[in-house]
């Protein structure tokens, strides 16, 4: 606020803001740091050497700008501080001494120092300044300065400047100093009409000699830049003498290498297949592929892609889970002279279809059908099998690919809401590739496992680096990977030797080990790698208690940068260090600390962080505006790479000459080792008209690591955070949801009116749960919240706290698990989170089940009953509920069950192939009925799994009595062609549609308002239901699909629906007369496929059914 004096004669104004932020400016001495007593035993002087051509310059400098040499001086001393320290503002405090009256009076001197202001203009403003301070502390003769709160423990720099020669400047600077509690150093200057004297006197417990040595060296090439030009903008000039700036931008950058730089990034793998053909490139589970093996799949695929119209310099998305299809696809797209582009399967479809779209990607290679192939068309979409590929040659493609062609696009978060592809060429990764393997020796004894997505950069070295290494890839299932314990088995079991991770799985793992395995030890692993986020100080050291053969190493970089950029080998940690030092670039690659204006800064300054060299990309995919922004000319290193890219993360040069890294300069945060740009999920949260204004942070967890916080803003209807993570999770992958949700009244703001993100709550302060707090009422209950509270580190959880709304997350869940099996010894699957997200329901569980209850696909529909059993196979509902009635209309002594979708209980994963599915419900079937014989029936799209135990059945030497199948067609053109049937799916379920739309209409007139409300846990429960739904159903319909018929020797009992509902006409038998040998029973059922199972028509159905399994079991 400004401070306004008066007189009796006249009013005095002068501005005078009295900032909270003080010179940040940091010790340096290795004395121990003390108070300043205000005597010469800890005060140091330090001349500054001027000589008399420099100072005649600068004099007449300051003469032509209408200014003191003073106001010149401390304006140059602000540039170089703000170098230092980074701020925008330095602040200053002026000892003015009155005439007659050596006891200093102290004001304030605030330099506003924007990089894109005038050096000239600075100046100025510091000259009014000081003379202003000068006539401000004339008029308050009268005033304790102390009395009108100037905050003297703000000035850590000040200056005297006296216009005539005092013979002992020294108790004058006792005298000042003896005021400020912090202060580090001050600028005595004796100005006169010669040559100006200038000294620093400083804190020797905060500052030694050293730093004033460099300082002074440092201003005065400022000063000499400025007798050349005044007139440049503050970020232009040059602080660093010439030594410094040789070391800084050239000797650190001493890379450059020879590499391969014509090679391909599947060349060396080429070589590798021919000289080592029988090695072991690829492993899953109790499965591999030999390096011939490998490349001949990978060559087939790449000329049966050339075939279908491939050409060099295609983009072809890749599409596929976790398996040797994967990296077949890979290496077949590039062999084929294409760039790939990783799609996640588990990305949402907008995303999937935003990446096809961005990148004009011209073909999609998938190892199964997706719901993007009803976006991209059959014509495009190649769901690539062994079979497909086979009759294709299996030598290399005779193809001249250039190695500064792309070699693929991999996307990260955009801060517009849109994902950003990153296009890099295969030179680039080559020279990653040769760096890693030949300085850490990476050869044909090493295996690699990968536990990465293919989609996260990392992947492009763990695939390609060890293949054109010779050694091998263990490939883990999402599953083991979710399970920390599980890997460090599997390190064991394959004699895993190199380990690429973020930070956060080791540390997971380390934890689980420290806690639940301390004697575990495994010295094969020889290298570990990580990157992507901050490494704990503490981490390198406890991995080597497990791993102690381990070499640690840290990387960093962009994927911008082409994976990595940067490394430091963890020898030892320092206990000093404030995080793992960020090291020096990798072969070939550069990396400078710049100010705003591409000046580099000095040792010790935070600056934006460049990385220069072969490993910058080739920019953004179609976006050129984004390009532009992001990637510049090199001007240091025109000719090695030519271009550089602005990180937008900060750093620092220590003074070993290792860098540190600071942290993100905007709003880019790492979330599980993924780059996310909150601005990405803000806009899809402010743009879904769920809520009325989002901000999204992140925060760090109780462990330190850090997770999305949504704050939320919403007036206008009832708070609903699962309807905003459902909505998030069509647009966004799983790591961008936010972990925890924060509702606010509204969002603070600054003096300007924008959001105030250092003013939002601090996770653990926002508002207590308006609730009552629910006591544990069982011991299974208290066990529960009582290692909760301990994992979220939150005295607040109790019985009917939420997993999920209180941050938790996969690693944490495998935590948790950990210490329930060793309390109660019973294995628990991750998804049990999701069945029981909450303590008191998972008591449940555990106490009724003992938490070992094993999910059957048979369920006993109505066991009682002396006849043979009759035995039922799901439909496409993939749940036996629609059974029940039937079972009410057949004989009282008939049994009945029912057998249901695997994968139903959240657990076990659902199959798709039909003879697998089939070969689980039969030995369920006969553990239950070992001797038979068996009544087998199927419904909808369960005739064909019940052929199919009826065939393994009698291949096993089992009697199968009767094959009955519930309005099953047997030409499956619904599941081949299912989209091209669009319109007569419509035109057929147009009535329904419309019958469904009145009965809501009624039931809106007649006082819906009336019936219970759906409780919000029940309509979460049928969401997530309906996801598990969904994920069976895509792989049933595979089964089905690929499942081949096959004609039997037997008779075919068919019950068929008088309504057809099929979308195309099959005749009288649906088509089963090609397939049953001794004929098709047929029986007419009124209703249609799903009412015949209903009431009325059901009691029909029941009664038919009964006498004819009645008539054949009298034969």
């Amino acid at each position: 606020m400004p401070l306004v004096i008066s007189t009796e004669t006249e009013p005095f104004n002068f501005n005078l803001f009295y900032k909270n932020n003080p010179t940040a400016l940091r010790s340096n001495s290795k004395n121990q740091p003390g108070a300043f007593n205000g005597s010469s035993k800890n005060c140091g002087v330090f001349k500054l050497n001027i000589d008399a051509e420099l100072s005649e310059l600068l004099l007449t400098a300051a003469r032509s700008n209408n200014m003191q040499f003073s106001s010149l001086l401390i304006t140059a001393i602000n540039v170089v501080l703000k170098r230092y320290t980074g701020q925008q503002n330095v602040l200053f405090g002026q000892a003015i001494i009155k005439t007659g009256n050596n006891e200093p009076q102290v004001a304030e001197l605030w330099s506003e120092l924007n990089s894109e202001n005038l050096f000239k203009e600075t100046a100025t403003q510091v000259k009014d300044t000081i003379t202003n301070n000068a006539e401000f502390i004339q008029i308050a003769e009268n005033f304790d300065l102390a009395t009108l709160s100037i905050k003297k423990e703000l000035f850590q720099v000040c200056f005297i400047l006296e216009k005539e020669l005092t013979p002992e400047p020294l108790p004058l600077i006792n005298e000042l100093t003896a005021q400020l509690s912090d202060f580090h150093f001050g600028v005595y200057i004796k100005e006169d009409h010669t040559i100006p004297d200038v000294s620093f006197f400083y804190n020797t417990d905060k500052l030694d000699s050293d730093f004033f040595s460099v300082f002074a060296a440092r201003l005065v090439v400022l000063l000499r830049e400025l007798t050349n030009n005044s007139s440049l903008k503050l970020g232009q000039y040059n602080v660093l003498e010439n030594d410094e700036y040789d070391l800084l931008i050239n000797k650190f950058n001493d890379t450059v290498t020879p590499y391969d730089h014509q090679n391909t990034i599947f060349s060396f793998f080429e070589q590798n297949a021919a000289a080592s053909p029988n090695a072991t490139a690829l492993i899953k589970g109790d499965f591999t592929l030999t390096y011939h093996q490998l490349n001949t799949r990978a060559n087939q695929l790449a000329n049966y892609l050339i075939n279908e119209g491939v050409k060099p310099g295609d983009n072809i998305g890749i599409l596929t889970n976790r398996n040797f299809e994967m990296i077949i696809g890979m290496l077949g797209i590039l062999k084929a002279g294409g760039a790939y582009v990783p799609i996640d399967p588990d990305y949402p479809i907008d995303r999937q279809e935003y990446i096809y779209n961005q990148s004009a990607i011209t073909m999609i290679v998938a190892d199964d059908d997706y719901p993007l192939k009803v976006i991209v068309g059959a014509k495009n979409f190649k769901v690539i099998s062994k079979e497909d590929t086979c009759r294709f040659s299996d030598q290399n493609p005779c193809l001249n690919i250039d190695s500064n062609q792309l070699a693929y696009t991999i996307y990260t978060s955009g801060s517009t809401g849109k994902p950003k592809g990153v296009m890099i060429a295969h030179h680039s990764a080559v020279n990653l590739i040769q760096w890693v393997n030949t300085r850490f020796n990476i050869s044909t004894d090493d295996r690699l496992l990968f536990i990465t997505s293919m989609c996260f950069d990392l992947s492009v070295y763990d695939i390609f680096g060890m293949l054109s290494a010779g050694a091998a890839i263990v490939i883990a299932e999402k599953a083991e990977i979710q399970d920390v314990l599980t890997l460090a088995d599997m390190l064991i079991k394959h004699n895993i030797t190199f380990w690429d991770s973020v930070p956060t799985t080791l540390d997971y793992l380390v934890k689980t080990l420290e806690s639940g395995q301390p004697s575990y030890r495994y010295p094969g692993l020889k290298t570990v790698f990580m990157s992507g986020d901050w490494i704990p100080v503490n981490l390198p050291d406890r991995i080597k208690t497990f791993f102690p053969q381990t070499q640690v190493v840290s990387l960093g970089g962009a994927t911008e940068g082409t994976v990595w950029s940067n490394y430091f080998i963890v020898d030892k940690t320092d206990a000093a260090w404030n995080s793992i030092p960020y090291g020096k670039p990798i072969a070939n690659n550069f990396f400078y600390i710049l100010n705003d204006y591409l000046q580099p800064v000095p040792v010790g300054t935070i600056g934006d962080l460049y990385i220069g060299g072969v490993g910058v990309a080739r920019g953004y995919a179609n976006d050129s505006e984004k390009t532009s922004r992001s990637f510049i000319p090199d001007p240091f290193h025109p000719d090695s790479g030519g271009m550089m890219y602005r990180t937008g993360d900060l750093g620092k040069m220590m003074p070993d000459y290792n860098m540190e890294f600071i942290g993100r300069k905007d709003n880019q945060v790492k979330i599980q080792g993924f780059r996310v740009e909150l601005g990405e999920i803000e806009s899809v949260l402010n743009g879904s008209g769920l809520v009325d204004a989002a901000v999204v942070l992140a925060k760090p967890d109780a462990e330190g690591n850090k997770r999305l916080v949504a704050y939320i803003v919403n007036t206008t209807s009832d708070y609903n955070p699962e309807g905003l993570k459902l909505y998030l999770q069509k647009f966004l992958p799983e790591y961008m949801i936010p972990a925890v949700w924060v509702e606010l009244d509204s969002l603070p703001l600054t003096g300007n009116g924008k959001i105030d993100r250092n003013a939002l709550p601090d996770v653990n302060e926002q508002h207590k749960i308006k609730r009552a707090y629910v006591e544990p009422e069982t011991e299974t209950e208290r066990m529960l919240v009582s290692i909760w509270k301990e994992n979220f580190a939150n005295s607040d959880i109790d019985v009917l706290s939420n997993f999920f709304e209180i941050g938790g997350h996969s690693l944490m869940a495998v935590q948790i698990l950990s210490k329930l099996k060793k309390i109660i010894g019973k294995n628990l699957q991750l998804s049990i989170f999701y069945k029981y997200p909450s303590v008191r329901p998972l008591a449940h569980f555990l106490d009724e089940e003992n938490g070992d209850q094993q999910f059957k696909s048979l369920v006993p529909i109505k066991p009682s009953g002396s006849k043979n059993p009759l035995y039922i196979i799901h439909g496409d509902g993939l749940n036996v509920l629609n059974f029940s009635k039937l079972a009410d209309y057949v004989s009282k002594d008939q049994p009945v069950y029912g057998l249901q979708a695997l994968g139903l209980n959240g657990i076990d994963e659902p199959i798709d192939k039909l003879p697998v599915i089939a070969y689980h419900y039969m030995q369920e079937i006969i553990r239950h009925n070992p001797r038979g014989p068996y009544l087998l029936a199927g419904y909808s799209s369960g005739g064909y799994v019940a052929m199919e135990i009826r065939k393994q059945m009698v291949a096993q030497g089992r009697e199968v009595k009767m094959l009955i199948i519930f309005d099953t067609d047997a030409e499956k053109t619904e599941y081949k062609d299912w989209y091209s049937l669009l319109p007569k799916k419509a035109k057929r379920h147009f009535p329904r549609m419309m019958q469904a739309l009145r009965f809501s209409i009624n039931q809106w007139f007649n006082g819906s308002a009336q019936q219970p409300e759906v409780p919000a846990e029940n309509k979460k429960d049928s969401r997530e239901f309906y996801k598990l739904i969904q994920k069976i159903r895509n792989k049933h319909i595979t089964a089905f699909r690929n499942y081949p018929l096959e004609p039997f020797d037997g008779t075919l009992y068919l019950y068929k629906a008088r309504i057809s509902v099929h979308y195309v006409e099959y005749g009288k038998y649906l088509g089963w007369e090609k397939y049953a040998q001794k004929g098709v029973e047929l029986f007419e059922i009124p209703g249609d496929h799903f009412s015949m199972l209903q009431t009325p028509y059901v009691a029909e159905l029941g009664a038919v059914l009964q006498k004819n399994i009645d008539d054949v079991a009298s034969v």
